[in-house]
């Protein structure tokens, strides 16, 4: 019987080399450095752009905010500058309405007035046409001296029948001055001559009367006047 052994088996340390039995040295391990509360440098970028994407964010809403309440301020003011606009149109044609109305009542009243006035001065004349072709028609003989100066008589009536008729129409003889500077819109020039004392076209002589409307500027017919030269 043999007094050798088996020798035991020694295990393996983890770690080792096999086949060499020696287990490596023991590692230590590094700590972890200190944050002192403060996140790790990586997360930082991340941060940031979250810091600033809120930022821009909030700056873009009061934008938006800003704007509109700028827009609705500018809103309500166009609505009142276009109530006033409206408002001042509508009475500016309020006022051309009533004025255009009130100038053509003006103006049919005038025309009214002036056809009922030519109506009767049209009238009038005719009687003194009638009464004139009496006389005409009766003219005496002129061997008959009374009937002749009766006959004149009743012209001369006429004739201020005439006037008297012309004045009630508003129509009155109007003059030129003598020595008065010559108007063609006032004169009718049927003549010239020298005038010894009297400078260039002056009113030298008046030859006919003539006739105006209510005011001496309104002249029917202008007067027939010699001018001076």
């Amino acid at each position: 019987m043999s007094d050798e052994r088996t020798p035991t088996p020694t295990p393996a340390t983890p770690g080792a080399t096999p086949g060499t039995g020696a287990a490596p040295a023991a590692t230590t391990p590094t700590p972890a450095p200190a944050t002192n509360g403060t996140p790790p440098a990586a997360d930082e970028p991340e941060n940031l752009i979250d810091t600033l994407g809120a930022s821009t964010l909030f700056q873009l809403c009061a934008a938006l905010i800003e704007m509109r309440e700028k827009n609705d301020r500018q809103h309500k003011m166009f609505e009142q500058t276009l109530a006033k606009t409206r408002d001042a149109l509508q009475a500016g044609f309020d006022n051309f309405a009533r004025d255009t109305q009130k100038a053509y009542q003006t103006l049919r009243q005038e025309m009214n007035g002036e056809k009922r006035a030519g109506l009767a001065l049209l009238n009038e004349l005719l009687e003194l046409g009638q009464d004139l072709h009496q006389i005409t028609h009766n003219r005496p003989n002129i061997d008959d001296r009374a009937a002749v100066l009766k006959w004149m008589e009743a012209i001369e009536v006429q004739h201020r029948k005439v006037q008297a008729a012309l004045l009630r129409h508003g129509i009155h003889p109007y003059d030129a001055v003598v020595g008065a500077p010559y108007d063609p819109r006032m004169h009718e020039r049927v003549g010239s001559k020298r005038v010894e004392g009297m400078g260039p076209l002056l009113i030298a002589e008046q030859r006919e009367r003539g006739y105006a409307s209510q005011q001496p500027e309104f002249v029917l017919r202008r007067p027939k006047v010699v001018v001076s030269e």
